[in-house]
This record gives C-alpha cells, sequence and structure tokens, in this order.
C-alpha cells in the first residue's frame, strides 16, 4: 500500500477506536409484517404443546431460521400464515416471542386448529 493509503487507513481505526466507549448503540427496527407479503414458513418441531419452532423467510421483515412461536389468544382477527384461513380474535393461535426489539413477523399467527388438521392428514 501507498503511504497515502496507510494515513488513510490509519485514520480511519483511529476514529474507530475514537467512538469506543461514548457511542450509544441503536438497534435497527425491522419492518413489521403487514400481511401483503407472502412468506416461506415453515414448522420444524413442536418442542413443547405450547411451543413450535419456525422457519420464516420474508423479503420484507427478514428470515427467522430457527425461531420460537409460543401459544397464545389471539387479540385481534387475522390470518393464519400457514393456511390462509381466517382467524378471529379469541382463537387459540401461535406467534413469534416477544423481544427487545420485538421481531419483524411479530403480528403473524398461525391457527392453532391448522396444526391439529395437518397432524390428523
Amino acid at each position: 500500500m501507498t503511504h497515502k493509503h496507510v494515513d488513510a487507513w490509519l485514520r480511519t481505526v483511529d476514529d474507530i477506536g475514537a467512538r469506543g466507549t461514548g457511542a450509544k448503540i441503536t438497534h435497527r427496527i425491522a419492518r413489521c409484517w403487514d400481511g401483503c407479503s407472502q412468506p416461506i414458513v415453515r414448522v420444524l418441531d413442536t418442542p413443547t404443546t405450547r411451543t413450535l419452532t419456525v422457519s420464516w423467510c420474508d423479503a420484507s421483515t427478514g428470515h427467522y431460521g430457527y425461531q420460537t412461536w409460543r401459544v397464545r389468544c389471539a387479540r385481534t382477527a387475522g390470518t393464519c400464515v400457514l393456511t390462509g384461513r381466517p382467524i378471529e380474535a379469541g382463537d387459540p393461535v401461535f406467534s413469534p416471542r416477544n423481544g427487545s426489539p420485538p421481531p419483524g413477523n411479530a403480528g403473524a399467527m398461525i391457527a392453532a386448529a391448522s396444526l391439529r388438521c395437518a397432524s390428523k392428514e
């Protein structure tokens, strides 16, 4: 490398080091799933009767290769991401476990009834 490139590199390294302790770490919040895209969703495992392990792949909200979903009552009406069937508020559903920041697919639901139907087939 030429002397000019080495100086530029050293300035870059110094700038990074200067930010080390005083820099505030921020999290990039993923775009929330709005129900318009068509993600590829696969149920990988059912570790317990109250949890699923799901693979979610969507160009808008990202890829979650091994995501834990928990059973709960649907707070709002929606659509099952596996079957496309309607979900009513109060229906038992599986949804992604919340974190901080919440995952981009936090609003997605899988109807518990659709899993029972699939296991009988």
